[in-house]
């Protein structure tokens, strides 16, 4: 991959840093970040979490509906992801098991098993927004670096009272917004070769989980189809023993293949 900055990433810099508070207290002149430290702090929280389980809210938007619900969620590295989701008075809406070649997801208000590979196209149509499978597996549990900005970043600025690393790869670019005192990613997003933003992952109410900082508060947005999918965990548990199983199917399920 190209390190050089293009036009794109030029302009993403300089608009972002017009937009920068006047008044931050972080001074890069006088106290410059380590982009190699952060990324080193985020690898390995990330490789400290084997497994995950979490409860809570969420809530799925797009231009034609809005839901909300319960959700069961549990994670096992490097291949499984579980979701149960309930609607209003304990009602079973599905349950999804994705792993890394395959996905089952079963509707029970319309009694229907869909199955096919995990391809960023159907998990798209399963989650609302486009991710493909680690990238799932990143958002869950924090955020991550794509592995082409394992680098030093193409500029670095200040907004909001954080540290916002500028990465470019010629026509796209990534912006990540990094928490000072605890180096973990507050915000991530993705601009297109326009400069307009397709992708922003947001991550916010930060606890100690098992003496790992996680945050309660995640959302995926894609702006241009007005999609947004958000999760507010009450309960998360990192690196349990036990991991919750999907519900059984019932036989009479219709089946359905998405190549």
């Amino acid at each position: 991959m190209s390190r050089q900055f293009g036009f794109v990433g030029i302009l993403s810099a300089v608009l972002l840093a017009a937009g920068c508070r006047t008044t931050s207290t972080l001074d890069l002149a006088r106290s410059p970040v380590s982009a190699a430290r952060v990324q080193e702090i985020v690898r390995t929280h990330n490789a400290f979490i084997r497994t995950l389980k979490g409860e809570g809210r969420i809530s799925v938007e797009t231009a034609e509906f809005s839901q909300t619900g319960s959700f069961e969620l549990a994670l096992q590295k490097p291949d499984t992801l579980l979701i149960n989701i309930e609607g209003p008075f304990g009602i079973r809406v599905g349950s999804a098991l994705i792993t890394r070649t395959g996905f089952l997801f079963y509707s029970s208000l319309e009694n229907k098993l869909v199955t096919g590979q995990s391809n960023p196209e159907n998990l798209s149509r399963i989650l609302h927004v486009r991710l493909n499978f680690d990238d799932m597996l990143d958002l869950v549990s924090g955020g991550a670096f794509l592995s082409d900005d394992a680098r030093t970043p193409d500029t670095t600025v200040v907004d909001d009272d954080q540290y916002v690393f500028v990465y470019s790869s010629g026509i796209t670019s990534r912006r990540y917004w990094i928490d000072p005192s605890t180096y973990a990613i507050r915000k991530i997003q993705f601009l297109d070769r326009g400069g307009s933003v397709s992708l922003e992952q947001s991550f916010g109410s930060f606890g100690q989980v098992n003496g790992s900082t996680l945050p309660y508060s995640i959302r995926v947005t894609q702006p241009k189809s007005k999609n947004r999918v958000s999760l507010k965990y009450s309960d998360l548990v990192v690196n349990a023993d036990s991991m919750p199983a999907i519900p059984a199917i019932p036989p009479t399920a219709e089946h359905i293949r998405w190549e």
